[in-house]
């Protein structure tokens, strides 16, 4: 079996640990990686437990940066006390004596912290010794084993392969060489504003609660005209027989018709929002940035992260001049669907919003932290390169003359950071939901 385990983030807070211990018990031991390691027993208070535990530590601390990035943020997990045939627990001991009894193989690398995870198992309660190494770092030197263990000299390099912690072959030798070296290049960039402007608008919340309202209490009233009918009928013997719905009876039960009605209406708020960004990517000014490497080193794999306030809404422009997907209504209830016809969803069932698969180097803009954050496409930057960045849609109902904003950039080979502020300015837009749809839609005002 492979590890059922979500390695997108660290693993943080018991129940992460516990899950992962779980997730290593449903595994073979085909499954460890880079980023994880199980023994099914040791004693860190014996040179053997302290040697195994040291050598996955030294391993785990002695990758390369642009690799171990790609799991639990850089992070790398041991287990003792667990395999996946069972848990078997280990000894507990205090913090300060086993920081010592690993110190003699460490050296002075302190970069790592173990916790002891209780689990509970049909003999008992058992702990399992979780050792947490954090992620390696450009400019971080070899480290090397400090004590001899039988075969393994004192400066014997670990490293942690697919799989298994071997000594380093030359290869990764130079890789880590390589990594020392880097302390001394950092991130060199400037981001500047082309064109843009946040565009401010009249709030359209309101409206789109209004329209989703409006449409609920229409369709759930379904439920209520069917139960009616229903009873109608049943008083009148030849009722059942003024169409072929005898024949194909209503399937949904109301709760799953509510369940519908709510994705339908979930779909419709996200398309109104989708149009609301066209006609404001049609009228507005896209935000454009451009990424400028001023210095003569070949970097690689700029990332540019825009941090906004969570008052402003963003969309990849690209995506909002996309027509919109507007989704089907649920078949009216108590109709039913004719079986054979009853699978084209668009004919007489819910159709499912059309899936598009993002395009691989699109913007990946999401909310944390009280902030909108837009994190764009790596790019490779040539010595005194300039490139533009994929243009933006932003929009907010928040009155302000400017947006006061945040950018940072990082490479994959070099070291640190660049984080500078940046100030957008505000256009009003005189823009409103509800004429935006009747545009789409050709509603002449006179229909409403």
């Amino acid at each position: 079996m492979t590890l059922d385990f979500n390695a997108d983030e660290p693993v943080v807070g018991l129940a992460r640990q516990r899950e992962l211990i779980r997730a290593v018990l449903d595994a073979s031991s085909a499954d460890e990686t880079r980023w994880l390691e199980w023994k099914s027993q040791h004693d860190v208070s014996k040179p053997a437990g302290a040697f195994a535990v040291s050598k996955a530590i030294l391993g785990f601390a002695n990758r390369m940066p642009d690799v171990a990035e790609q799991w639990v943020g850089g992070h790398a997990y041991l287990l003792v006390g667990v395999d996946e045939e069972a848990i078997h627990g280990v000894l507990t001991h205090d913090v300060e004596k086993v920081d010592g009894w690993l110190r003699r193989y460490l050296g002075e690398f302190s970069r790592y912290q173990f916790t002891y995870v209780p689990v509970d198992t049909d003999e008992g309660k058992r702990h399992v010794m979780l050792v947490d190494v954090s992620p390696p770092r450009w400019g971080d030197p070899l480290h090397p084993l400090h004590k001899e263990y039988e075969s393994y000299r004192p400066g014997t390099v670990f490293h942690r392969y697919a799989g298994k912690t071997e000594p380093a072959r030359p290869a990764e030798i130079y890789a880590l060489t390589d990594r020392a070296r880097r302390a001394t290049k950092r991130v060199n960039v400037d981001v500047t504003m082309t064109t843009g402007a946040v565009a401010v608008l009249a709030p359209t919340e309101g409206a789109r609660r209004t329209i989703t309202d409006f449409l609920r209490e229409e369709m759930m009233g379904q439920v209520d005209a069917a139960d009616e009918e229903k009873k109608a009928a049943a008083s009148n013997p030849f009722g059942n027989f003024r169409s072929l719905q005898v024949l194909w009876r209503e399937s949904r039960s109301p709760e799953e018709f509510r369940q519908e009605v709510d994705e339908y209406l979930s779909d419709l708020n996200l398309a109104m929002q989708h149009a609301l960004a066209q006609a404001v990517s049609a009228t507005g000014t896209p935000l454009t940035l451009t990424l400028t490497n001023p210095g003569e080193d070949n970097l690689t794999k700029v990332q540019v992260v825009l941090s906004l306030p969570d008052t402003v809404t963003a969309h990849v422009t690209a995506d909002a001049e996309e027509e919109v997907d507007w989704p089907h209504q649920p078949a009216k209830y108590g109709e039913g669907t004719i079986p054979v016809l009853g699978v084209h969803q668009g004919v007489l069932g819910v159709q499912p919003s059309a899936y598009h698969l993002p395009s691989l180097h699109s913007p990946d803009i999401e909310q944390q932290d009280g902030r909108t954050l837009i994190r764009f496409a790596p790019v490779d930057l040539r010595p005194h390169e300039t490139v533009d960045l994929d243009p933006i849609t932003v929009y907010s109902s928040q009155e302000a003359d400017f947006f006061l904003s945040e950018w940072r950039a990082t490479a994959t080979n070099v070291s640190s950071k660049v984080q500078r502020p940046l100030s957008i300015p505000a256009q009003r837009l005189e823009l409103d939901l509800r004429d935006v749809l009747r545009s789409m839609f050709e509603i002449d005002d006179d229909a409403e």
